[in-house]
């Protein structure tokens, strides 16, 4: 009556494409360790906990691009 067909490519293309998902998902959090962030851990538990929503997945991409504070150098007299 029903019949499932799993060709050979099912397997290989279902790991690709979850490698994907993972890799776009955790994006903010490698952006952040792989430019050394200050905020990186906090950057890494915002993405955990609340990148499934959109906003919280912008606002871990947001933290991670964002230029670090520098302190201007004190001018010589």
């Amino acid at each position: 009556m029903f019949t499932f067909e799993v060709s050979w490519m099912d397997g290989p293309i279902a790991i690709a494409l979850a490698v994907l998902f993972v890799a776009v998902y955790l994006l903010p959090s490698l952006i952040a360790f792989n430019r050394d962030a200050e905020l990186r851990w906090v950057i890494l538990i915002i993405n955990i906990a609340f990148g499934a929503s959109i906003i919280g997945w912008l606002v871990a991409l947001y933290l991670a691009t964002r230029t670090p504070k520098t302190t201007p150098m004190p001018q010589p007299l």
